[in-house]
């Protein structure tokens, strides 16, 4: 009896053997099926145990007998016949290397046989389940928004691989009903987020992300008529999207959702996934790492629309998981993310140019018939000096703790300031009426439909070369980078603000002058926490729908009807600066759901133009009436000569198709630049003659070219963008990272360079631009983020904002 329990002596009794064998297996199905995993956190142990049994039987395998599958078969079935045998010699078992051979071979077909027998009730079609449902996700959400599949493709494909394995295995290893019910709602979430994104895209031609959603999730509701519009609009793709719900319902009875799985099929998956992923980051290398590459966007600067058309919606949603999170990662001084760039040289030949014969604009001074002119008076000298405050950011990052603060004070000791030129202080002491124009763009300007709009773009300060970029929260990030020449950090970025200091912003600067400093909107005075980014801005704010404007709740508002309202409480004020963020351009652009256009309707009935191209310029007449009732006030109360009126757009009219772009621009639009190209009003009735600027220039501007044409002191190396009338040489910047220089045009997407001159440029001129915008984004969201203002309060010598 006392070998009654030892294993080797089983193994040298043959007929005692297969009784064992039976019983081993037996034991470890019954295992498999009423224990395992029922809480995540055992699976580890569940695994180790497993090793060891394995482990156990190899070590005491025969080394005489190799079963067939058939006989495999039988020991299963064959569970009844339980051993009662017992053993009364115990015999020592040596092994040599042939055994060894036989054990591992005896070893490795058990591990064969238990993963088959889980393919047999798990099945393969749940095994691959997830990997082919995100693998179809990409290739019809690519085929839908982007009109392409090239070899980028694979990043996507690789990813939507990896986390379906990832996926597979988390919903295996619960009870048969969780794991079911979990197949079904990560299949429904995935599906209609991917259909989110189409309809989102289509309607604001970005993408949303989950920041985004929190943040305006309860604003939805107000334009519901836009997004049933997009659903309408994108219908035969939601509806491939969405297949995939109604094929696993098909489909559900098929696939086993068995409770208690081996933990070795969990297993197969994860490691299956990570394989994938591994394979996913080796060929992140072949394009190389090069800025905007598929391998610089994932592990070095990620940007949200380049990086979803290039490595997929699958991992631009991980990264919006980790940034909502814990947050979006912040920038290093130095390395590949920032570092200090100087502006690359470039030799300008000028072309030899005939000396003038005569002045005849230059009036002579002499009186009488006298033949000889008097001497020209000697011009003031320009003051070009630096726009700069008594700031040392050298000093201030030697004894700053904080990290991120530090960065920032270290990149802002190496930007060259801009300098002063013959326009600074030309308004010092002027009124500014400061608006951002909902969906204007140069397609709503007609000399008969929209006089006024055509006055204000061809005369005052024209510029030829002004573009609008679209950012990722459309209407908001537009007037963000407006009001403050800050590049938007993510989404969001007025809700973001509204929670630290911005005291470079025009409602701050000109109280700090004596000014009366209002805001208003036509809309929600809620819509995208105007109630709170506003006001913060040093603006006394009104918003309709409960803020304090009283306008009729049509949709869109009257743009007219705001400034009827608002006017009669600031135009009598010594020194005025108002801003205004307009709503009648809003689209839907049709006479049917925009109240605006069939109010207007009757202006453009003789247009050459398809309804919906009509209705856009007519909801735009609505903003044409609302700037002319503001000029005649202005003349009125004695005012005009001394206000400046400021206007740019938030975006281009996303509500037209590009079908309809093309058609009111008469020619297919470049959808990379040109649909972006806009007009910058910049308007007094003082200037006779129209100053024309073919600089190129962009919304990012606006802020210090304002400060310096009314002679405020501010330090130009706190802005994203520059005084445009300055000598700096220009640069346009888009949210994707694509720009323009005075020379260049870099397109992100495609890494294609287009020279706009003939001007020999150095080698390394593309690679400084490159990072010098990548570091304008890093540090603009860095300065957000950080509540960078704060640290420097002190030196910007605002006493109206210190009290506060």
């Amino acid at each position: 009896m006392q070998h009654k329990n030892c294993l080797e002596y089983r193994w040298l009794n043959y007929e005692k053997y297969e009784t064992f064998e039976r019983r081993f297996f037996f034991d470890m199905k019954e295992e498999r099926e009423n224990s395992v995993l029922r809480k995540l956190k055992k699976a580890s142990y569940k695994v180790v145990k497993t090793v060891q049994k394995y482990c156990k039987l190899r070590d005491t395998a025969p080394s005489e007998k190799n079963y067939t599958k058939d006989e495999y078969s039988r020991t299963m079935d064959s569970t009844s016949e339980t051993t009662n045998q017992d053993s009364s010699n115990k015999v020592s078992h040596s092994s040599d290397n042939k055994d060894n051979g036989k054990k591992n071979r005896y070893y490795w077909n058990l591990l064969k046989d238990s993963m088959r027998e889980e393919l047999k009730n798990k099945g393969i079609l749940s095994m691959l389940y997830f990997p082919c449902l995100f693998v179809y996700l990409e290739l019809c959400f690519h085929l839908l928004v982007f009109k392409k599949i090239d070899s980028n493709i694979i990043y996507p494909m690789f990813m939507g691989i990896a986390m379906g394995f990832i996926l597979t295995a988390a919903t295996s290893i619960w009870k048969e009903k969780i794991n079911r019910i979990l197949t079904i709602v990560l299949t429904v979430i995935t599906s209609i987020w991917f259909s989110v994104q189409l309809v989102y895209g289509h309607i604001f031609r970005t993408f949303l992300s989950l920041y985004s959603v929190g943040e305006n999730g309860g604003d939805v509701l107000e334009f519901w008529r836009e997004a049933l519009n997009g659903i309408l609009a994108k219908l035969p793709g939601i509806f491939i999207l969405l297949l995939p719900i109604p094929v696993l319902i098909i489909l559900i009875k098929r696939v086993s959702f068995q409770e208690k799985r081996h933990p070795l099929f969990a297993g197969v998956q994860i490691l299956s996934g990570i394989g994938c992923y591994l394979t996913f980051l080796l060929f992140l290398l072949l394009p190389g790492k090069m800025p905007h590459t598929p391998y610089d966007l994932y592990h070095i600067d990620f940007n949200q629309d380049l990086g979803i058309e290039k490595i997929g919606l699958v991992t631009a949603t991980c990264f919006d998981i980790r940034n909502v999170v814990f947050g979006a990662p912040d920038f290093k001084m130095g390395g590949d993310v920032l570092a200090s760039v100087d502006l690359p040289k470039v030799t300008i030949t000028l072309s030899p140019t005939k000396a003038p014969t005569s002045n005849k604009d230059v009036k002579s001074a002499s009186t009488g018939n006298s033949p000889t002119p008097s001497p020209l008076p000697t011009p003031t000298p320009i003051d070009t000096s630096p726009n700069v405050v008594n700031i040392d950011f050298t000093k201030l990052a030697e004894g700053e703790n904080d990290v991120s603060i530090k960065n920032l004070h270290q990149y802002f000791s190496t930007v060259t300031p801009t300098n002063k030129n013959e326009y600074t202080g030309m308004f010092e002491g002027y009124n500014l009426i400061f608006l951002t124009a909902e969906g204007f763009s140069p397609w709503a300007v007609d000399p008969v439909v929209t006089p006024t709009l055509y006055k204000l773009t061809h005369s005052g300060f024209v510029f030829e070369n002004f573009y609008t970029p679209i950012w990722w929260t459309s209407t908001s990030d537009g007037e963000f980078v407006a009001c403050t020449g800050l590049i938007p950090n993510g989404t969001n970025s007025f809700t973001k603000s509204a929670k630290g200091d911005m005291p470079l912003c025009l409602g701050w600067q000109f109280k700090e002058l004596g000014y009366s400093t209002r805001a208003y909107h036509d809309h929600s005075y809620k819509y995208y926490n105007r109630n709170l980014s506003h006001p913060n801005m040093g603006y006394d704010y009104k918003g309709a729908n409960g803020g304090g404007l009283e306008v009729k709740p049509t949709w869109p508002e009257s743009d007219l009807e705001m400034m009827q309202v608002t006017l009669p409480e600031y135009i009598k004020d010594e020194k005025f600066h108002t801003y205004y963020m307009t709503v009648s351009g809003h689209m839907e652009y049709n006479f049917l759901g925009n109240s605006m256009s069939a109010k207007n309707r009757s202006y453009v009935e003789g247009l050459p133009y398809s309804d919906d191209c009509k209705a856009y310029i007519a909801c735009n007449k609505e903003l044409d009436l609302a700037l002319e009732y503001l000029i005649n006030s202005l003349d009125k109360a004695g005012v005009l000569d001394k206000t400046v009126i400021v206007m740019s757009a938030d975006h281009y009219p996303y509500g037209l198709t590009m079908d309809e772009i093309n058609e009111l621009a008469g020619h297919k639009v470049d959808e990379n630049f040109e649909l972006y190209k806009n007009n910058l009003i910049l308007w007094n009735s003082k200037i006779k003659e129209p100053i024309v600027v073919d600089k190129f220039c962009s919304s990012l501007d606006i802020m210090p070219t304002i400060n310096n044409l009314f002679g405020i002191p501010y330090d130009s190396r706190l802005f994203m963008g520059q005084d445009i009338l300055s000598d700096a040489p220009a640069l346009v910047m888009m949210s994707n990272q694509s720009f323009i220089t005075d020379h260049i045009r870099y397109n992100s997407k495609t890494g294609e360079v287009v020279k706009l001159d003939d001007e020999e440029l150095p080698e390394n001129y593309v690679k400084a631009y490159v990072n010098i915008v990548r570091n304008k984004f890093n540090v603009s969201g860095s300065m957000i983020k950080n509540n960078y203002y704060h640290s420097i309060l002190k030196y910007l010598n605002l006493e109206t904002y210190d009290k506060k």
